[in-house]
């Protein structure tokens, strides 16, 4: 090929790479996405600590861009993907249930797929369900509902009993409605926690985030 020619195929080669044409691979570098960064998504599906096993998976859709400097490194639309991991249902005297997550990945919406490490830090307010220092979600107790209903059984007890003897009768039938209340509270679990679709959770990065960019 002579020399001319040469000039021209470089030159051409060098125009479709600044003109982004197909057939020349255009530059990529990588953003750093700090360690600690907050991500924001919805839930694609319901989590429960009574339907829900370790292994599940579950996805969920990033709903406010994640900036570094001017430039959107994570748009809004991104699909942060995971698996259940521990569940424990509550117990029928004490023990709260406990959910934990573990967030594996996030696809950008032009396709591309980066390993994520992070931890669940934070969840709205829609139920009474909190996360801990480990990034697990603890369920509401039962206490008030179990001396609710604890209650409630001494009341009914003691109306039966003052009806069949008065006095004395009243007082008896208050502890035998008391110990049927309570009863009532040891054949019951507590509350099990239920994420539903929709719901808005925030993860933090356990580590920095290298994502591609052109």
């Amino acid at each position: 090929m002579k020399l001319q020619q040469v000039e021209k195929v470089v030159l051409g080669m060098a125009l479709a790479g600044v003109l982004g044409l197909p057939g020349v691979a255009r530059a990529q570098t990588s953003v750093r996405v700090p360690e600690g960064t907050k991500i924001v998504f919805t839930l694609n599906d319901t989590l429960s600590t009574k339907h829900n096993r370790r292994g599940d998976h579950f996805s969920g859709v990033v709903h406010r861009s994640i900036r570094v400097g001017n430039q959107v490194v994570i748009p809004e639309g991104s699909v942060v993907r995971g698996t259940v991991g521990r569940v424990e249902r509550p117990g029928r005297v004490k023990g709260r249930a406990k959910l934990s997550l573990h967030f594996e990945e996030i696809e950008l919406p032009n396709g591309t797929r980066i390993d994520l490490s992070a931890s669940l830090v934070e969840l709205d307010e829609e139920e009474k369900e909190s996360v801990n220092s480990e990034g697990t979600v603890v369920g509401q107790g039962s206490k008030k509902r179990d001396v609710t209903e604890t209650a409630a059984g001494a009341g009914i007890g003691t109306a039966i009993g003052a009806i069949a003897g008065g006095g004395k009768g009243a007082a008896i039938g208050a502890g035998a409605g008391a110990a049927a209340g309570l009863g009532v509270v040891l054949l019951q679990r507590g509350k099990d926690i239920k994420l539903k679709r929709g719901r808005e959770m925030s993860i933090q990065l356990d580590r920095p985030l290298l994502v591609p960019v052109q």
